[in-house]
């Protein structure tokens, strides 16, 4: 008798149309996951085609190469900036979900990761402080009490010192006194610490993220900042949240006047150059800080022709300021006919 194999896809018409359509329709989605993995795609991070096999799609549906997803998550888990870990893909901000990270992360990236993302939880929540004796941490109360779950310590959430129901908390600088009368401090320590503190208020030198109410410290560059918790763009000077420089152009200034004062005469000398003056160039060693010619913020010089912007995330070139992309780059823009001010080169 002649025997036939049986075709898979041969269904029997004794089926009902409610158990077919199943069928069907996961073997068309496993025939176009096989296509994709087969069909040469761009990652919108690097611009580099390359097989589906090589990719990594987001909940979000956006698709980028595995290297970059690696490179991009990594950088993130090392810096510690684990609320930025999002969808890079223009306007997208979907967060990237735990599943997707194991696979990007090493095992101790992962673990890096999950502390971290408790860590910053924590610290972005009001009401939570930390025991001043092991760290833990702890809810406080409406009074400001809190109690260690750990080492049962009840504390003050102000000062960190022992609960003071009865008592009024001590400002800062009533506390740096009381340790040096106690001989904890020396004089000199006293009077810098005094110092500190008040130059901290009289300056303004920290300011709350209007989104998760991290304290942010300024120490140089323009009033454009991002919090390193959440990643909210904020005025510091206002205290507002922004999304991009329009805010500077009618309310607050980008630069405060007295950071002007610290331009060095070859900084004026460059800005004279952007506006179209004629001088001469000199060239600055690697390691030194070159201002941003669109934020002004400083950066390190890395190599001998171009900058990149870690603040507004532009590349420009390290002899004329000019603001470049890849196709300047790529065709030789530095020390060319193009770069401002080498006649004398």
């Amino acid at each position: 008798m002649e025997t036939h194999n049986r075709d898979n896809r041969a269904i029997a018409r004794t089926n009902s149309l409610e158990s077919v359509i199943p069928l069907m329709m996961s073997y068309s989605s496993n025939k176009h996951y096989q296509a994709f993995l087969e069909d040469l795609h761009m990652s919108m991070i690097c611009l580099n085609q390359s097989k589906g096999s090589n990719f990594i799609r987001l909940p979000c549906r956006h698709l980028f190469c595995m290297k970059c997803m690696e490179t991009l998550c990594r950088m993130h888990v090392k810096e510690g900036s684990v609320f930025q870990l999002v969808c890079p893909g223009t306007k997208c901000k979907a967060s990237i979900p735990p599943y997707v990270l194991k696979r990007l992360l090493t095992e101790e990236e992962f673990e890096r990761w999950d502390r971290l993302l408790l860590q910053k939880t924590l610290d972005s929540m009001s009401d939570v402080v930390y025991c001043p004796r092991c760290g833990i941490g702890c809810l406080e109360d409406e009074s400001n009490d809190a109690e260690c779950p750990k080492c049962s310590f009840i504390f003050c959430s102000l000062c960190k010192e022992p609960c003071h129901p009865a008592k009024q908390c001590i400002t800062p600088e009533e506390k740096i006194k009381r340790q040096q009368a106690s001989g904890k401090m020396s004089q000199k320590e006293m009077v810098q610490e005094l110092l500190t503190i008040r130059k901290m208020f009289s300056d303004i030198l920290i300011q709350l993220c209007p989104k998760c109410q991290m304290p942010i410290i300024k120490s140089e560059g323009c009033n454009k900042m991002s919090c390193g918790n959440c990643g909210q763009l904020l005025c510091f000077r206002c205290g507002r949240a922004i999304s991009g420089y329009d805010h500077f152009r009618n309310e607050c200034v980008l630069f405060e006047l007295c950071q002007y004062s610290d331009v060095t005469p070859f900084e004026r000398h460059m800005e004279e150059v952007q506006i179209g003056r004629s001088a001469k160039v000199q060239l600055t060693p690697i390691g030194s800080t070159i201002r941003c010619p669109k934020c002004r913020q400083r950066n390190f010089k890395e190599n001998e022709e171009y900058i990149f912007c870690w603040a507004c995330r532009i590349h420009y070139c390290s002899l004329c300021r000019m603001r470049v992309d890849d196709k300047y780059m790529k065709s030789g823009h530095y020390r060319s006919s193009e770069c401002v001010g080498l006649g004398n080169f």
